[in-house]
C-alpha cells in the first residue's frame, strides 16, 4: 500500500461515446481488507449513487458563468495572487501564477481567476480585506449553468437509481468562492461524465445509456434479428454564444498540451480535459461526526479534440490526507486515466 493512503478505498471510471451517449465501459472497484491482505469488490453502483466534491474539473462551467454574465471577457487577463476577504483566511491558487488570461487560467487551474469572476457575479469590487456579500441568486446563477451540463440534475441514464448529488444550502460569500472552484456542491461520476460529454459534443447534452439494441432470442444463443435500438437522445443545448464554448474547449486542450493535465491521457491523440483536486471529509469511526480531512482527485477528458470518439471520467476519493509526518500524495487517478485512455486507442485505433 502506498504511504498516506489509508483512507483510499477505490476508484471509479466511465467511458462514453460523446456522439450517441452510449456508455462504452464502467468500472468501480473497492479494496477491502481481509485476513490475507486485500481483496477487490465491485463498487460500480457508486458511479451513480455516491457523489464527490469534484474540484477544478468544473472550471469550464464556472468560466462559462463569467462569459455569459459579462463579468469576464474572452482573453481577459487577471493577476493571480492570494485574495483576502474580511473574516476569512487568504484564499489562493496552488501557486502564484501572476498575470494570466482565461486559457491559461484553465491550463494551470487558477483558483484566483475563478474567485474574481465569482466576486464580480455577486456585485463585489475586490480589494484586499474587503467585506463580501453574496445571495442565493448568485449561487443560482452558477447552478443554472452547471445544470445545463448535467451537474446537479439527474443524467437520465438507464440505471434503476441515481443521485443528483448534494446541493449546498449555505449562502455565505466564502462558499460562493468555493463553489466556483468545485469545492462545495458534490456530483456523481456519471454526472461528471455527462458534463465532459456535453463539452466534447459542442454543447449538446446527451442522455447516457447502456442499452444499445434489443434482439430476438435464438435457439443457438446467437444474436437474433433486431427488434429495437436506442437512438441518440438530446436533453438540451447550451443556449449561449458558440464562441464561449469554443474558448472553454481551447482551454481544456491547453490543459492537456502544456498545462497541469499534460500526459494524463497517455497516448490518446490530441486530447482535451481537466484535472481536479478537492478537499473532502470523512467520518472514520462511524459516530456521525466528520473527523478527518482527505484529498480526492478527479479527471475528465476526451479525444481527439477536433472530432471526439470517447470521453472519460475518473475519480479517486480520499487518496491522501494532510499529515505532519508523511507528505506523500498518490497519483493513482493520473495513472488510471493514462492507462485506460491509452488502452482505448490501442484497442480501437486512432480515428483517421
Amino acid at each position: 500500500m502506498e504511504g498516506n493512503t489509508e483512507y483510499y478505498k477505490g476508484s471509479y471510471v466511465v467511458l462514453s461515446d460523446p456522439k450517441t451517449g452510449g456508455i462504452l465501459a464502467i468500472s468501480g472497484k473497492n479494496a477491502v481488507s481481509n485476513a490475507t491482505g486485500y481483496s477487490l469488490i465491485d463498487a460500480s453502483r457508486n458511479i451513480f449513487t455516491s457523489p464527490m466534491t469534484p474540484g477544478s474539473i468544473v472550471k469550464g462551467a464556472s468560466m462559462l458563468v463569467g462569459y455569459t454574465t459579462g463579468t469576464v471577457q474572452i482573453g481577459e487577463t487577471i493577476y493571480d495572487e492570494c485574495i483576502k476577504i474580511a473574516g476569512t483566511p487568504e484564499k489562493c491558487s496552488h501557486a502564484k501564477l501572476g498575470r494570466i488570461n482565461d486559457i491559461e487560467a484553465l491550463a494551470y487551474s487558477s483558483n484566483v481567476y475563478q474567485f474574481h469572476i465569482a466576486m464580480r457575479v455577486s456585485g463585489n469590487q475586490y480589494y484586499y480585506g474587503m467585506p463580501m456579500h453574496a445571495s442565493l441568486d448568485d449561487f443560482e446563477t452558477y447552478r443554472n449553468v452547471f445544470r445545463q451540463f448535467g451537474l446537479g440534475v439527474k443524467t437520465g441514464v438507464d440505471f434503476p437509481v441515481e443521485s443528483v448529488g448534494n446541493i449546498g444550502t449555505g449562502t455565505s460569500p466564502g462558499l460562493l468562492l468555493d463553489f466556483a472552484m468545485g469545492q462545495y456542491d458534490t456530483y456523481t461520476v456519471m454526472q461528471m461524465s455527462q458534463y465532459i460529454t456535453t463539452i466534447a459534443n459542442d454543447g449538446v447534452r446527451i442522455q447516457p445509456h447502456f442499452l444499445k439494441s434489443v434482439h430476438e432470442s435464438t435457439d443457438d444463443g446467437s444474436l437474433g434479428p433486431e427488434i429495437s435500438s436506442v437512438s441518440r437522445t438530446e436533453l438540451g443545448t447550451l443556449p449561449y454564444d458558440e464562441a464561449y464554448l469554443d474558448r472553454i474547449q481551447e482551454g481544456f486542450q491547453a490543459v492537456m498540451s502544456y498545462g497541469l493535465g499534460k500526459g494524463v491521457m497517455g497516448t490518446s491523440p490530441n486530447p482535451a480535459g481537466k484535472t481536479g483536486t478537492s478537499e473532502t471529509f470523512l467520518d472514520t469511526d462511524g459516530d456521525g461526526v466528520i473527523d478527518t480531512e482527505t484529498i480526492s482527485n478527479a479527471f475528465v477528458g476526451y479525444a481527439p479534440y477536433d472530432d471526439p470518439v470517447m470521453t472519460i471520467a475518473v475519480t479517486s476519493p480520499d487518496i491522501s490526507h494532510p499529515s505532519t509526518t508523511n507528505s506523500y500524495f498518490s497519483y493513482v487517478n493520473r495513472r488510471l486515466s493514462k492507462q485506460i485512455s491509452s488502452k482505448f486507442f490501442e484497442l480501437y485505433g486512432n480515428p483517421a
